[in-house]
């Protein structure tokens, strides 16, 4: 049962990915009508400054999803149940303290990236950003204990209402209230999520209270101690968006912001179709690190082959369609989009490798890694994102951020594989060396039928004959693939708990 509920959260994991994808789509593309790509920018920008206040999250949420899968393993309900509201109370007290006293400098420092034209509509909305980022970050506690749970399937359910809620109330107060009616409705989904997440966690850990009263020293210090070095990695994450957002208002105004936001939340959405499923093994992982330390390197290896099996064909077709997408989301080919998409999409793919690592990492509680390839791609992003803003502009801070990310992402599989023995061609399967290739001609090709034919055909025509190219030259390897029997063998398991694969 066990097995059969993991692949139901990796299923229900990537449902929620192409759900949440569709609703946002809809939901870009009516703000950037209603409110119009600047203050789009702007939404974006000042969201991205109030997370930075996350520092205060002392890496607990990561702390209880393999403390509470852990006491579950072992039949301790009630350590589970202390370790939730332990982390709750602090997590609530230390972020709202945090948010108070540092109000004035996120208003400096908003005042130092946004234009001063603008600078009045972003500190309208300022109030609310920090309230639902305080209800945000209070939530994830107990999502978390459902991961611990082993119930990421009902956390996707709550996520995918949350993302519903979130669109029809954008619907309703956007037109009337503009930037402030879309803030207010973070607001209201937030707290939504909230109220939800908590009752259904206490279905599963019927000890734990509406209102979570009991903190515990012992339990404070264990979580605390796992989450430090989970701090630092949620310290540095913190500042990935911020910093790049920031440095693009700078260097190439709000309107770039925009437009990267929407590159970004894109492609991070395809990504979260693979990397979602595969996180699904972190509190599994805890509870096989109790149980059976042995077989941890066997669903490493076999979850690695998966995300490569997935990702590249999926990074390649989104590097194919990103003008096809600008066309359909923006209403016209955006340069600069196209640009933005194509880099995240190479940045994200080279990261997405990292997952496999990074979750083994997290749920056996060797984390230094992780740290270190975070801490790598922050200072990275940071002083090559300057850099390479002064010299050229918007489209240099953007490439920064990429080379970034696939330098600290590199320094976290590669460990892995050389502190566990596991041979570094590993990293390129050899059942999937004849995906790689047909990757590369598919977007070749894409790019050659684009500039012989772009003047012989209307925009449909082509889109359709380079979609077709690609998806002609990559099939065939990609159904043939060993994986694919692997992949339908679980899934028909996790809907129908046919033979165990």
């Amino acid at each position: 049962m066990e097995k059969r509920q993991v692949l139901i959260n990796a299923i229900i994991s990537v449902v929620q990915i192409v759900v949440i994808g569709g609703i946002l789509f809809i939901l870009y593309r009516f703000l950037l009508v209603t409110l119009g790509v600047e203050q789009l920018g702007i939404l974006s920008l000042v969201l991205a400054t109030t997370s930075i206040t996350q520092i205060a999250n002392l890496g607990l949420s990561g702390s209880v999803v393999r403390f509470v899968a852990k006491y579950i393993a072992r039949g301790e309900n009630e350590n589970a149940s202390a370790v939730i509201q332990t982390a709750a109370i602090s997590v609530g007290i230390s972020i709202g303290l945090v948010l108070f006293a540092g109000y004035p400098s996120i208003k400096w420092v908003l005042g130092l990236v946004v234009l001063d034209k603008s600078l009045p509509l972003a500190l309208s909305i300022l109030t609310h950003a920090v309230l639902a980022l305080w209800i945000m970050v209070v939530t994830s506690i107990f999502q978390a204990g459902l991961d611990g749970c082993q119930r990421i399937d009902l956390r996707g359910i709550l996520l995918m209402g949350g993302a519903a809620l979130y669109l029809i109330l954008c619907f309703i107060l956007v037109p009337t209230y503009g930037l402030i009616g879309a803030a207010s409705a973070i607001v209201i989904q937030n707290l939504t999520i909230l109220i939800a997440s908590l009752l259904l966690l206490r279905r599963y850990l019927p000890l734990l209270p509406i209102f979570p009263y009991k903190w515990s020293k012992n339990i404070f210090k264990e979580i605390v101690s796992y989450g430090f070095n989970f701090q630092v990695i949620s310290i540095t994450a913190m500042f990935y968006d911020p910093i790049t957002k920031a440095l693009l208002s700078k260097f190439g105004g709000l309107s770039l912001v925009g437009y990267y936001e929407m590159a970004s939340r894109m492609i991070q959405q395809f990504r979260s179709l693979i990397v979602s499923a595969n996180q699904v093994l972190v509190p599994a992982i805890a509870d096989m690190q109790e149980k059976k330390p042995e077989a941890v390197q066997s669903v490493y290896l076999t979850s690695y082959q998966l995300v490569f099996y997935l990702a590249l064909p999926l990074y390649s077709l989104i590097i194919v369609c990103t003008p096809i997408i600008s066309e359909l989301w923006i209403g016209h080919y955006e340069r600069i989009f196209v640009i933005f998409g194509i880099l995240i999409a190479i940045g994200w793919f080279l990261n997405t490798l990292a997952g496999p690592a990074y979750f083994a990492n997290l749920g056996i509680g060797e984390l230094r890694w992780n740290v270190v390839g975070h801490i790598m791609i922050a200072v990275f992003n940071a002083g090559l994102g300057f850099l390479f803003g002064i010299f050229y502009d918007g489209v240099g801070v953007v490439v920064a951020w990429i080379f970034s990310l696939a330098l600290g992402s590199s320094v976290i599989y590669l460990s892995y594989h050389i502190k566990n023995k596991i041979p570094l061609i590993e990293l390129m399967p050899k059942a999937s060396r004849l995906i790689v290739a047909a990757c590369l001609i598919g977007i070749l090709s894409a790019l050659l039928i684009n500039h012989k034919l772009n003047d012989n055909f209307n925009v449909a025509a082509l889109n359709s004959i380079i979609i077709l190219s690609f998806s002609t030259i990559v099939l065939i390897p990609f159904w043939r693939h060993p994986m694919r029997k692997r992949l339908m063998a679980w899934f028909m398991y996790g809907l129908f708990n046919r033979k165990n694969p």
